[in-house]
């Protein structure tokens, strides 16, 4: 180089910047730092912050399998698959029905025994209801099998399935008194959900719990015979309804009629208040508005915790939880009425 541009050059050093990518990273640097600075503040304010899980687990729908008037094929073949894949169902029981008659040792002592057999009220004999006083029968009786062979609470809520294919004589007004006299709800309607009827086919079903996943709400299939009986749904394509569910159970809440009709009353009724947050302790206040005799299933809450908890003991009256923290915030379930204190654990 010449030795006078050289010269010219380096006197001109204060001007041109030798290390342009220097300047940068301290600028990139300094974000970060901004940036992780005011994601700490943010998380300290919304510290204790809550929301109500949509469904249980924080899963982003619910499905409900139901079957009807205690088949033969229950037993055999529907009983064998869910309790392989630990699955729930809801079984309307006619209890003067002769085939739940002929297998009464399944239905009164076996079955019960399963926290994945949910009984539900499909009236004491299935012939329909000729007046009032026929009908307040047919559910008091059913009701009072239901609670001799099945544990819980007397009263308590359980499904309703209207019988179908026989005469009811008596008004939508009259039935729906009788439900609540005996703690009845009555499930969704059998239009457009019955099994070998709307959908013949493990994937047609699949449908429904694909579309209760997407948006976030509750589905379900009513079947009747499956792999025999009346009505019958294809054994095969009900084993491939099974595996299909099971294989979604990252994103689906599988569970019986009551329990997803109380999650969603309990989730639109129950407000949290944060009574106190800090690094030490958060202290949760949680009050639904439905009644807590029969609105008594616990809901799953996801509450903001500090940044440096790994684990966290969740306390409610005399029940203890430890669960992990993760992405800051801590996933638990609760009874929607109480005090909640959530504390670090090791």
């Amino acid at each position: 180089m010449d030795r006078a541009l050289f010269l010219n050059l380096k006197s001109c050093n204060t001007y041109i910047d030798i290390d342009p990518m220097r300047k940068m990273t301290r600028f990139l640097f300094g974000m970060m730092l901004a940036l992780q600075l005011f994601t700490a503040a943010v998380h300290a304010q919304d510290l204790g912050k809550t929301r109500i899980a949509t469904w249980k687990d924080d899963k982003k729908g619910a499905f409900m399998l139901m079957f009807d008037d205690c088949c033969p094929s229950h037993v055999n073949n529907v009983y064998p698959a869910l309790k392989e894949k630990n699955m729930t169902g809801t079984f309307y029981v006619v209890v003067n029905k002769g085939e739940r008659k002929a297998k009464a040792a399944f239905w009164e002592e076996q079955a019960p025994k399963e926290p994945f057999m949910v009984y539900g009220n499909h009236t004491v004999n299935h012939n329909g209801f000729k007046d009032v006083e026929n009908a307040d029968q047919e559910l008091l009786g059913c009701n009072e099998f239901i609670y001799k062979y099945c544990a819980g609470k007397n009263p308590r809520l359980l499904s309703y399935a209207t019988p179908g294919g026989v005469p009811i004589k008596i008004s939508k007004d009259e039935l729906k008194t009788l439900l609540t006299k005996y703690n009845l709800v009555e499930r969704p309607t059998f239009n457009g959900h019955g099994g070998a009827i709307h959908q013949k086919t493990s994937d047609e079903v699949l449908k429904l719990a694909d579309k209760a996943i997407s948006s976030g709400t509750a589905e379900y299939i009513i079947f009747h015979g499956v792999g025999g009986d009346w009505i019958p749904f294809d054994l095969a394509q009900f084993q491939l309804l099974v595996d299909g569910l099971d294989a979604k159970k990252t994103d689906l809440w599988i569970a019986d009629h009551i329990s997803v009709h109380q999650y969603e009353k309990e989730r639109a009724a129950t407000t949290v208040t944060v009574a106190a947050a800090d690094a030490r302790k958060i202290q949760l206040t949680l009050k639904c508005s439905e009644d807590a005799a029969f609105y008594d299933l616990p809901l799953t809450f996801v509450t903001t915790a500090p940044a440096n908890w790994t684990r966290c003991q969740v306390v409610q009256g005399d029940k203890k939880q430890v669960v992990d923290v993760k992405a800051g915030s801590v996933m638990f379930n609760a009874l929607p009425n109480g005090s909640v204190t959530l504390t670090p654990a090791s």
